[in-house]
């Protein structure tokens, strides 16, 4: 597990987050509650991680789905924006789960929201299933432990930080960031592009730059609205 704090003093904001990769052991959750299909398994799934972190006041425990994220940065900053939301009374959810997703598609569109980083069941099928911890002590290594325990799973090795040309232009594409967009960014590091062979990196830190915009952007539409 990765873990990250966060103190920001101008809002009286003081969290911890934490982000890790597991692999569950589906047949022990099926067998222990006598479950066959796949919306009742996905059901209890949901109902066990409620319980466990109901057990721990004032954390958040949320799964997701990994196809469009790009980095860890991605869901941290997600996570900073929905605290500040809610500090802020800026929220566009009542649920700081949805309000998660909200920031992690950078989009106010719930159900669009939900589609595109919400889990389903062949989630929990793949090797490296994404979950992400908030609250507001350090106790996220108890709550990670309590959740292996609970779903008979294993921590994986982490591959949210990897990077590939396929997953990039995937990521891109679905934010609808153009090139010229990224040549800016580029640019704004000093990055000659008529001159320089573009590494993947750099292209990876300006795709970042501009999805933590959005959600910024996404925080300004709410306060504009709020206000109006």
């Amino acid at each position: 597990m990765i873990k990250k704090e966060f103190n920001i003093e101008d809002l009286n904001l003081h969290f911890f987050v934490g982000i890790n990769q597991i692999k569950i052991n589906l047949d022990k959750i099926l067998d222990f509650n006598k479950i066959n299909d796949e919306k009742n398994a996905l059901n209890q799934f949901f109902k066990r991680v409620a319980d466990l972190q109901n057990k721990n006041e004032n954390s958040m425990l949320q799964f997701v789905k990994n196809e469009y994220i790009l980095n860890c940065n991605h869901i941290f900053m997600a996570c900073y924006n929905l605290q500040k939301a809610f500090q802020q009374n800026i929220n566009i959810s009542s649920k700081k789960k949805i309000e998660l997703l909200l920031y992690l598609a950078t989009n106010k569109q719930i159900n669009k929201s939900i589609e595109a980083f919400g889990i389903d069941y062949s989630d929990l099928n793949k090797e490296n299933c994404t979950y992400c911890i908030i609250s507001p002590i350090d106790n996220l290594n108890r709550i990670n432990d309590e959740l292996l325990q609970m779903l008979g799973a294993e921590e994986t090795l982490l591959t949210l930080n990897n990077q590939t040309l396929k997953k990039f232009n995937k990521i891109k594409e679905f934010f609808k960031i153009s090139e010229d967009q990224i040549k800016i960014i580029l640019n704004s590091y000093g990055i000659e592009i008529n001159k320089t062979e573009i590494n993947l990196t750099s292209k990876y830190s300006a795709l970042n730059d501009l999805i933590c915009e959005k959600m910024a952007l996404l925080g300004l539409e709410q306060v504009k609205f709020k206000r109006d």
